[in-house]
């Protein structure tokens, strides 16, 4: 009975650790499909000259927190018809903070928010540009985190409950 109380414990503590760890992954490829969504508007708004609400319904086709974040995009609008595209997109961002994007990644694209469907194309399209630079950066940074973390979380959770163990006993 024993036995199978420190097996549970370690097996616990071993699974916050790794679901921590997982936390650093699911960073890491969120702010890659933001990137990959930007990447997607400019295209849409610099080629095919589609109005947002288009463009966001092609986008949302990604998948994940992408589609999330545009379905909710989308639905604001529809809801509140006439609604300016930058409250809507500001529900977005509720959004993709609920999904755990950090607070400065959200800011950025806030400000790019203020800029889509207020201006020419030519201004959106720099506007996407410099949003895409600053995720990469964000990206660049999350992936030294995972490098630094992941490993740390996925063992500190098995050493805990270990230690736990030795303490008990």
């Amino acid at each position: 009975m024993q036995l199978a109380g420190a097996l549970f414990i370690v097996l616990a503590c071993g699974l916050m650790g790794l679901t921590i760890a997982r936390s650093f992954v699911c960073q890491v490829q969120n702010i890659k499909d933001l990137i990959t969504m930007l990447q997607l508007l400019e295209t849409e708004i610099e080629h095919s000259r589609s109005a947002l609400p288009i463009a966001l319904q092609r986008v949302g086709r990604m998948g994940g927190l992408v589609e999330g974040f545009a379905r909710t995009v989308l639905s604001s609008l529809a809801d509140v018809p006439g609604e300016p595209f930058l409250q809507a997109w500001s529900a977005g961002l509720d959004y993709l903070r609920s999904a755990g994007v950090s607070k400065d990644l959200a800011e950025d694209l806030a400000v790019l928010g203020a800029v889509l469907g207020n201006s020419g194309v030519e201004d959106q399209k720099r506007h996407l540009r410099l949003a895409r630079i600053r995720l990469e950066e964000f990206y660049d940074a999350a992936v030294e985190e995972k490098r630094l973390n992941f490993r740390l979380w996925s063992y500190l959770g098995f050493g805990t409950g270990l230690l736990i163990i030795l303490l008990i006993i």
